[in-house]
């Protein structure tokens, strides 16, 4: 009998990008354990000054820092501070050897103080923040689609960072016939817009495939609305395609313009007949909707202003160097098109950069 429940064991492209973790070790044990170490080196130092130098207690106090919950810390660190104190004071310790180390033991301290704050140990805030990531980057999945349609995606961050301000949401019916997906633009780029980034996608991961497809885009409008978010705006490109027929519908929140690739003029047109505000800028805000169709040999191309985006230009000329890049890969197929325009981006490594293209044979 074939079980109903799905498998919580992620699959291994998802689980290799999960950070492994120490188990985190807590309790009076520990304590100990790290206190002794202490002090066995400042007895050490004391007896064997030429061969054992105080800086041994950094390896030890960045072990507490990482194992052990805030109060321990401070105590492990208050007796590493007396026996630098005592050393200083009474050993003719020097002060320039002494400086680095109290130096060392303020930023560890820092840094427990910080994750502390947040309510994250460690390794436990480094695997919570890997599982974040992998969530965001697989709630945007492209499934396998019909004979006939293909689809690829390609994201780059700002400067290689962890988290970025673009990202895609998609979903598919139940039946299969209709593949619906949203990509998104917070405003900023890096670590900075990615708090905002996973507050959005799970907001828009509750509508899409929900809602029907003209009230996504007001939907998640309403919600930054309602949320207060002041700290920025999003724009958005949301399509809904019907596999069967080939009908699409784009609606736009102020995002660049979606590519229609027409193989019957060999051409491509630009999806712009109605754009609304982005989100979060404009109460009850209205998204028109652009209809087109895809035929064979038809693409549809979404993509962030990171592609086209230039210090020196204007976003007119990025589109024209776009479709430059993507008439030159036309004798070879769409295959591959999505992460050539990332990797060359006008924007370069400056800003978040994300293309999404979608064919039909």
């Amino acid at each position: 009998m074939s079980a109903i429940l799905p498998s919580r064991v992620l699959p291994w492209p998802q689980r290799r990008q999960v950070p492994r973790t120490l188990p985190r070790i807590e309790g009076t044990p520990l304590l100990l354990v790290m206190l002794g170490a202490v002090l066995a080196i400042a007895v050490g130092h004391h007896a064997w000054g030429g061969s054992l130098a105080l800086v041994a207690l950094v390896p030890v106090c960045l072990i507490a820092t990482t194992l052990c919950p805030l109060p321990q810390v401070r105590l492990v660190f208050a007796v590493a501070l007396t026996c630098v104190a005592w050393s200083l004071i009474f050993a003719d310790e020097g002060v320039a050897r002494t400086l680095p180390l109290v130096a060392s033991l303020a930023l560890m301290y820092a840094v427990a103080t910080s994750r502390s704050h947040h309510g994250a140990a460690t390794f436990a805030g480094d695997r919570m923040l890997g599982d974040l990531r992998t969530r965001l980057h697989g709630m945007g999945d492209i499934p396998r689609l019909p004979k006939g349609w293909h689809a690829e995606r390609s994201f780059a961050t700002a400067h290689g960072n962890a988290f970025a301000g673009d990202f895609n949401i998609t979903s598919t019916s139940r039946c299969g016939r209709q593949l619906e997906m949203v990509l998104a633009d917070v405003s900023g780029k890096g670590q900075a817009a990615g708090a905002r980034a996973l507050v959005l996608a799970g907001a828009l991961g509750g509508v899409i495939g929900s809602a029907t497809p003209h009230q996504v885009l007001p939907m998640a409008n309403e919600f930054l609305e309602r949320d207060k978010w002041d700290e920025g705006f999003a724009t958005a490109v949301q399509v809904c395609l019907d596999l069967e027929t080939g009908e699409a519908m784009v609606a736009s929140a102020g995002h660049p313009p979606a590519m229609h690739y027409d193989a019957g003029c060999g051409r491509w047109v630009a999806l712009d007949d109605g754009r609304g505000p982005a989100l979060g800028l404009v109460p009850g805000a209205e998204y028109p909707q652009t209809r087109t169709v895809l035929g064979h040999g038809d693409a549809l191309l979404i993509y962030t202003d990171g592609i086209i985006e230039s210090r020196s230009r204007d976003l007119d000329d990025g589109i024209d160097w776009m479709l430059g890049e993507a008439e030159a890969r036309l004798p070879h197929g769409f295959t591959g098109l999505a992460k050539t325009l990332v990797t060359r981006g006008r924007a370069g490594i400056e800003d978040d950069r994300a293309a999404v293209i979608i064919w039909r044979d």
